[in-house]
């Protein structure tokens, strides 16, 4: 129990009339404290009674389901079915999988209805969250007190990977994983068109293209390719470090699920690897609909380990997997300079035959300390080993690079653009 602004009102009231009694030599003055006394401890008495009548449970109104960094509107229900409107404040604790509400809030639940306190909820972790419980506080019928009543919100949330369409829409690619297409022949189809380069073929000229140009234009033709592609996920303790909203294992899951949907139209397989000191999830690679479908169900599965992660390891158990070349894109932490050693062996491991890229966040907040201004006498300090730990993680690249692996760095905003970007280059020049 809380004492409310009226309750604190006859208490200052029942000081005020006792001094007053007290000073006085008027005897009626004497006990006139005890009737705002007697008032506030009556009053308390009937709140205490009455308000163990009052039924209030608290709900959560939004999807069932949410996509992880996508913000969500949801809304905190309050059901009073008792016959009076009921002031309550809470603590809006979310589970660990949603991001937290800082202010106590504040809503009114009308006499046997409904009061809802709406929000935006942003899930920045995978995995299914249940609601916990809120502790809250209702205003008395007199308004004199608050008093303290735990609710228990029923009901769970699914956090899956975010997709590249709206929400509520089905991932891309087709039941079958083939692309329906009309092809004759050698199965090639039109890349683009160009100019004549002597050598040409008479026959890919393109005739109407060169009225409309003036000079010979040429048809160039791309052939269909079909790859297996493995993303592996670093998911060890590195993977817990913020990036933006999320940490960058969600960071990495989100890239791992957009890519599968890039990927199946062009009838690419595409598997999972999830690793830490160990192997802690995999998919083998997959056409169509059903591969995206499993990994997005693996994703949601997995959670970060507390141990160092494993590339060696990891690479040895992709080794067993994969059959044929393959495009393997690992999402891992480029930032830890002692991990340079074993990621690169396990880069020699996998290439070939495989041809691996490597992708990672560059942090912002160490560029920033190697390029600050000393305002502190131990600021110089701070900005050398900055610039120290930016040299080392640039000899780390360089390393990757010169073992054949491309090597993508960038902030959390244009990973996924980066490596999406660094697929369609790879699969245009046909280097798998």
């Amino acid at each position: 129990m809380h004492l409310a602004q009226r309750a604190y009102i006859l208490l200052l009231l029942t000081a005020v009339l006792a001094i007053a009694g007290v000073w006085s030599s008027d005897p009626g003055l004497a006990g006139l404290w005890r009737l705002p006394a007697a008032l506030l401890l009556l009053g308390l008495a009937f709140e205490g009674f009455s308000v163990r009548k009052v039924e209030i449970a608290a709900g959560v109104e939004t999807a069932a389901r949410a996509f992880l960094g996508r913000e969500q509107p949801a809304a905190f229900a309050f059901h009073n079915k008792s016959s009076r409107d009921v002031a309550v404040e809470y603590a809006p604790v979310m589970p660990g999988g949603l991001e937290p509400l800082m202010h106590v809030r504040r809503v009114i639940a009308p006499a046997r209805g409904v009061g809802r306190d709406s929000f935006i909820l942003v899930p920045i972790r995978l995995g299914l969250q249940s609601w916990l419980t809120l502790p809250s506080r209702m205003l008395g019928a007199l308004g004199l007190a608050w008093w303290s009543k735990d609710l228990y919100p029923s009901g769970q949330i699914s956090v899956t990977p975010d997709t590249m369409r709206a929400a509520g829409s089905r991932p891309r690619g087709n039941p079958a994983g083939a692309r329906p297409r009309r092809v004759v022949g050698a199965g090639a189809e039109l890349h683009q068109l160009r100019s004549y380069i002597q050598g040409d073929p008479l026959a890919r000229i393109d005739w109407k293209a060169t009225a409309r140009a003036r000079h010979l234009i040429t048809r160039e033709f791309s052939e269909d390719q079909h790859l297996d592609i493995l993303v592996a996920i670093d998911a060890g303790r590195f993977s817990r470090a913020r990036a933006g909203r999320l940490d960058r294992f969600g960071l990495y899951a989100n890239v791992a699920a957009r890519f599968a949907e890039l990927a199946t139209p062009n009838d690419d397989r595409i598997g999972l690897m999830v690793f830490s000191d160990r192997s802690l999830a995999a998919c083998a690679p997959a056409r169509g609909l059903p591969a995206v479908t499993r990994i997005r169900r693996t994703l949601e599965r997995v959670s970060v380990e507390s141990a160092e992660s494993d590339p060696i390891a990891a690479a040895v158990r992709i080794r067993g997997m994969l059959k044929h070349r393959s495009l393997i894109v690992l999402l891992t932490d480029l930032d830890d300079v002692n991990a340079a050693n074993p990621l690169a062996r396990a880069v020699r491991l996998l290439s070939p035959p495989h041809l691996v890229v490597v992708a990672g966040v560059r942090s912002p907040e160490i560029a920033a300390f190697a390029g600050s201004e000393a305002r502190e006498w131990g600021d110089p300090w701070v900005a050398l080993a900055a610039q120290e730990h930016e040299a080392r993680a640039a000899l780390q690249r360089s390393l990757l690079r010169r073992l054949g692996a491309p090597v993508i760095v960038a902030s959390e905003e244009l990973l996924e653009r980066a490596v999406l970007a660094e697929y369609e280059t790879l699969r245009r020049n046909r280097r798998v």
